[in-house]
């Protein structure tokens, strides 16, 4: 599981938003190169996106459209507790494959997530709900917000989404959300813009229209878009246990396609497999593997990515509960 509240692009640690969003700055020729760097970034900085993608990443709750079985519920696997509380990720600790460690931490009100925090780097994630929804996050580094993502509902959905970021001068922009069926989504997804340092605005905003199939589960089944130049097409697999967020209200429904990695569902991923063919071509690939408690939710997880262009990378996580 990766991940943390704020936008991948926004984070230290993930370089992918500055290389997309200069990308329109640099002269054609470096077209190749700068996309190989992307899935550099996304191969090697697993770490944003595993600390980010717990935070903004690891909420889950429920996609009232997608199936049913996800919607919020009483059967939250607690070992017939008397009090049924539900399980709740308290800590995420990341190791990288070269020894680096982060951490994340959560806090809830009952089962409603009210803060995200990083100590690794001085980073949080502010929630605030409208009933059982989110309607919007702020991300802090120190003290300072950097991005604010507020959220627009329609029959239970996420139907909108505006992006407020703050890295470099102040980018707007809105994702908009298209469910054609319940296993059957389409949106579109930022990719770049560009910056003018002098006037500290953006213009030429890139997105991608992704095409989106799920499970009767919720997960996200697949994924294809072309954006540049080259057809990017995934697919996911996933187990019938308990995502670490599974319990926390609203969660997943804001995150689901946020990563876009697979690591954010209501189940836990399995492998991925991404193939892209055109301006560049590749694969990527994860394969996780995962150890659980008594109640069939992860404790750890060591995932193991593989790139075609950069080798294999392991990234280890461990989940602490509160109970």
């Amino acid at each position: 599981m990766r991940r943390p509240t704020s936008e991948i692009y926004f984070q230290k640690y993930n370089r992918k938003a500055l290389i997309v969003q200069g990308f329109f700055n640099f002269h054609k020729l470096l077209t190749n190169i700068l996309e190989k760097l992307l899935f550099l970034n996304d191969f090697k900085l697993k770490i944003i996106t595993m600390k980010k993608l717990i935070i903004s990443s690891l909420a889950m709750a429920v996609i009232a459209s997608c199936s049913s079985s996800n919607d919020d519920s009483s059967d939250n696997n607690n070992d017939n507790n008397s009090n049924n509380t539900p399980y709740l990720l308290k800590k995420l600790t990341e190791t990288t494959q070269d020894g680096q460690t982060y951490t994340l931490e959560f806090k809830y009100n009952g089962d409603k997530i009210v803060e995200s925090y990083s100590s690794t780097d001085n980073e949080k994630t502010v929630y605030t709900y409208n009933g059982d929804d989110i309607i919007k996050t702020e991300e802090y580094k120190g003290a300072t917000m950097r991005q604010m993502r507020e959220f627009t509902y329609t029959n239970g959905k996420v139907s909108a989404e505006k992006v407020t970021r703050k890295d470099n001068g102040t980018l707007v922009y809105t994702k908009n959300y298209q469910y054609l069926s319940n296993t059957h989504v389409k949106f579109n997804e930022y990719k770049g813009s560009t910056y003018s340092p002098s006037t500290g605005t953006h213009s030429n905003i890139q997105f991608a229209d992704v095409d989106a199939y799920l499970t009767n589960s919720g997960n996200i089944a697949s994924t294809s878009y072309t954006y540049n130049g080259t057809t990017y097409n995934a697919a996911n697999t996933y187990d019938n246990s308990n995502h670490p967020m599974k319990n926390v209200k609203g969660y997943i429904k804001i995150d689901l396609f946020y990563l876009g990695d697979g690591e954010l569902a209501y189940n836990n991923l399995i492998s991925r497999s991404e193939n892209y063919s055109g301006t560049v071509s590749g694969n990527n690939k994860s394969n996780a593997d995962h150890t659980f408690n008594n109640s069939a939710y992860p404790t750890k997880t060591v995932m193991k990515y593989t790139s075609s262009s950069f080798g294999i990378n392991t990234h280890t996580y461990i989940y602490e509960y509160n109970k």
